[in-house]
This record gives structure tokens, sequence and C-alpha cells, in this order.
């Protein structure tokens, strides 16, 4: 006989509500860059907290929490250790979670979800009353914290770029446009698999400028135009494959038709298009996937869809959809063709 006692309802919904205390103590963590710090061998708080230029009271308080967060352990009196857990927001190792944890607890993001509220009583994004801007305008005008999500969103693509590479053949082109394509880690993963294509990389200015020394470093900078502009202008260059991951899900449906209009014109004659996307169940299962919708509801006036929706979505503007198909990191590969 088991002797655990069930689960005591009230006190797992405590926990969900202070949830929001773990997000905020593992973004000022990866803020003061602790795991680092601690990479070498354990440290007291006291003698991190000038390094740091945090009170050391404040410090230590805040890294005992992280002990109960599964950040750090502690060794009597007042030093720390790292775990497995909290090694993932050290600087630069694969896989780092620094950037995206740092992004989600940051003004830009945390801000609106304040106001959940307003959101889901008025169907609209809650961003530009909580930053005075809408997220992107937002980014523009605080280039520190775009440095962050351009890095986080770049961290989440190498999660998938391997499963992209995988699902669908690219031999078959000569030229892919990765559109709104970020600091290009997607497209760069694609050209190592097919070293017969060659990569357009295409987002704003100011993202572009950011990408162009990563792009070198990969070694691509041969194999990879670097392009600047916007997608809701007809400015996209001619590809024989486009890929477009997590764009759509940034806004309505009234601009995710006109992004992909402006693709279908730019696009040569039986083009590909290789949506990269969560896609929500058709029939209303659970899934992880209506948590990111809500998300994209409060930052952007966005939203997730299901299978259907995407099919819709493609037939309006001038795609056949082929196939969709999951891959293990939760995302799916929505492939269409140019009619």
């Amino acid at each position: 006989m088991d002797p655990t006692p069930p689960p005591n309802p009230s006190q797992q919904l405590l926990e969900h509500i202070s949830s929001y205390w773990i997000s905020q103590i593992i973004g000022v963590a990866a803020r003061l860059r602790l795991s680092d710090l601690l990479a070498s061998g354990p440290l007291s708080s006291d003698a991190l907290a000038p390094r740091v230029g945090a009170n050391p009271d404040g410090l230590y308080r805040l890294m005992r929490a992280g002990v109960a967060a599964g950040l750090f352990t502690e060794v009597p009196p007042r030093t720390f250790t790292l775990t497995p857990l909290g090694a993932c927001l050290r600087s630069e190792v694969p896989g780092s979670m620094r950037d995206m944890a740092i992004t989600l607890t940051a003004p830009g993001h945390w801000r609106p979800w304040t106001d959940l509220f307003t959101a889901v009583q008025t169907g609209r994004s809650t961003a530009r009353g909580a930053l005075g801007t809408n997220l992107w305008e937002h980014y523009e005008k605080n280039p520190e914290e775009a440095s962050h999500f351009d890095r986080a969103m770049g961290t989440f693509s190498s999660f998938v770029a391997t499963e992209v590479a995988r699902l669908h053949d690219f031999s078959l082109y000569a030229r892919i446009a990765d559109v709104g394509g970020s600091q290009g880690v997607l497209l760069a993963a694609v050209l190592r698999v097919y070293p017969s294509c060659r990569g357009i990389l295409f987002d704003l200015p100011h993202v572009i400028e950011g990408a162009r020394a990563q792009v070198e470093a990969e070694g691509l900078s041969q194999r990879m135009d670097l392009v600047a502009g916007s997608f809701f202008e007809p400015v996209i260059p001619a590809a024989e494959a486009y890929l477009l991951k997590h764009i759509l899900h940034d806004w309505d449906d009234a601009s995710s038709t006109a992004i992909l209009r402006q693709i279908h014109r730019a696009a040569l004659p039986g083009a590909r298009l290789i949506v990269v996307e969560m896609v929500l169940p058709d029939g209303g299962e659970p899934s992880r996937t209506a948590l990111m919708d809500l998300n994209m509801l409060v930052l952007a006036d966005g939203r997730e869809r299901t299978g259907r929706e995407y099919e819709a979505l493609l037939t309006s503007t001038g795609w056949a959809l082929e196939r969709i198909t999951p891959s293990p990191s939760g995302v799916s590969l929505i492939e269409a063709r140019k009619r």
C-alpha cells in the first residue's frame, strides 16, 4: 500500500498561484550571472554580493529561495553550489536558458501579463497599456532587452533546427529564405546539413545588423545573404523555399494573411513554404500550446492555431497545404506549395 498521501488540491493550487515568485527568482539570478560565478565551485553569498552589486542580506535571501527553486544547494553557513538546473542559466553554454529567463521576466513580457484580466475582457493585447507602445517598438527602444530576446529566440531555434533539417528535404532548393529569421540560427542549421543550398536571411534592419556577427561566426557569410526589410512590404527576395518560424503566431488573421500574400508574391513558381509553429489540437484536447496562445494574446494580439485554421489561412493566400508534421520539441512543420 502506497503510504504517500494524495496531493492536497488547495496546496496544489497555492503552488500554482505563487509560481510567479519562482519566475522572478530565476530571472534575477540570471541577470546577476550567479550561475556563471558558481560554475567553478562553491561561493558564499557574502563573497558574491560585491561582485554582482547586491546587498549581502538581500542576495543571501534570494539564493536561499533559489535553493527552494532547485537552482542551488546551500552548504552552511551561507555558501552555495550549483545544481544541474541552475547550470542551465550559465552563459555561452549549449542550451543556455539565461536569455530566456531574462526575457520572460523583463518588462516587455512581464508587464503586459500583469493585466491579463483586461486582455481576456477585451480580447486585445495589453502591451500598449503596460509599455506605452507595442512589444516590437518597445524592443527597438530598449536594445539591451531586445538582445536578450533575440538570443533567447536563437536558442529556441537551435532546439528545433536539427529537427526541421531532418524532417524536410531542403536539397531540392537552390535558395532558401528565412523570413523574420532573427539571428539566422535555423537557416544556418539547414545550410550546414545541405551544402548545395544558398540562404537568404530576411528581417528588420536592426535585427539584420545584429545578426551579421553571428553569421560570420558560423562561417556562412559566403552562403547567406542578409537582406533588411519588412515582411508587410513587397521587398521579400525571390526563392524556391521559405522558412517562417514563430512569425504567424505573433499576428492576428488579417496581418498573417498579409504576410503570407507578400511571400506568395515573391515566391518562384512551385515554391515551398515551411511554417514552423506550435499547433493546437483540432479536437480541443488538453495542450500546453493553449498557454502559449494566451501569451500571444497578451503580448501581441497574436494567436496559436489549429491545423484547420492554418489550412484556411494558407488556402486563402494562394498556398496549398501538403502536410503537418509534429516534432519531438513540440513544434510542427506546416508544409505548403505555391499554387
